[in-house]
């Protein structure tokens, strides 16, 4: 049974879904001097050449069985939607000790799938890296993607230990730091900071479609909804499997634009400047945090 996924002892790692992390993740791999089989495990024939031809993958397959079969670590890259049928699928071909992982927005399903579906024999840890854009195609992939950016790990108390270690050393040898949170946790903090900031962006691209406004919209209302142009079925199960979350984060965004219209019809010059001075500072300070290459921490 392995105990370590050191990247340049491991011998095959299985990738299901080659888009735009499944893609980043092989030539990632590659990068940091992974020799072994990159096994890419797709649904069409044309994307799975897509991928052989962006050097992501060495070896593809439609069947995720035989994808996954003898494969020390196995990255799920699909869209959350299909994982129950997919884990299902994959089960018997897993080999003992495999390590399993995968790359979902939200946890706390994923979580429970994976812990019901999984036998013992396999060890699972959830994994979130925050890295990506708008774009989704294996096309866009990038060796250096996660480099410096932070991956979320959530265990449980039904995770075993060397799994958080060695998922965790995974994504440091890409070039990501790890932070670990439950999965609860997870899905509230990403309510507000990845899945609510998404729902906005939508929102504000159909408020300023409304009556030709988007006609006039300049590089700010670029900048503010370039997120909305991602993948809407992809979103829909994000949206869905932490809906809980997401109701209490919309809930707060109305309570703080509530205080914004207040300030407005008040016109309260100073309450409306110390709202956005508050703001921007927050940023500021986050941005300063974010770029200083932090090394891996608990939550």
């Amino acid at each position: 049974m392995r105990k370590s996924l050191k990247i340049r002892e491991l011998r095959r790692v299985a990738i299901v879904g080659v888009g735009l992390l499944g893609g980043s993740i092989g030539l990632a791999l590659r990068a940091a001097g992974f020799g072994g089989v990159r096994v890419g495990v797709g649904r069409r024939e044309s994307s799975l050449r897509k991928a052989l031809a962006c050097d992501t993958v060495d070896e593809v397959t439609c069947d995720p069985a035989a994808g996954v079969a003898g494969a020390e670590l196995v990255i799920l890259c699909t869209p959350i939607g299909r994982f129950e049928a997919l884990l299902r699928q994959i089960v018997p071909a897993l080999a003992e000790g495999a390590f399993v992982t995968d790359v979902a927005s939200t946890k706390a399903e994923v979580v429970r799938l994976a812990e019901r579906l999984l036998p013992r024999s396999v060890r699972f840890v959830g994994s979130h890296p925050m890295a990506g854009s708008e774009k989704t195609g294996v096309e866009f992939a990038r060796a250096d993607l996660f480099q410096d950016a932070l991956c979320l790990l959530t265990p449980t108390a039904r995770t075993a230990p060397v799994a958080v270690r060695e998922v965790g050393h995974f994504w440091e040898a890409l070039g990501a730091r790890t932070l670990k949170l439950t999965p609860a946790r997870h899905d509230r903090f990403l309510a507000r900071a990845s899945h609510l900031p998404h729902a906005t962006a939508a929102a504000l691209v159909r408020l300023a479609q409304a009556q030709g406004a988007i006609d006039v919209a300049g590089p700010g209302f670029a900048d503010a909804t370039r997120i909305a142009s991602g993948d809407p079925a992809m979103w829909t199960d994000i949206f869905r499997t932490n809906r809980k979350a997401m109701v209490q984060a919309v809930d707060r965004l109305i309570a703080e634009l509530a205080g914004l219209r207040a300030r407005l019809e008040k016109d309260d010059a100073r309450g409306l400047e110390k709202w956005l001075t508050d703001s921007k500072e927050a940023r500021d300070q986050w941005v300063a945090r974010r770029y200083r290459k932090p090394r891996g921490r608990e939550a």
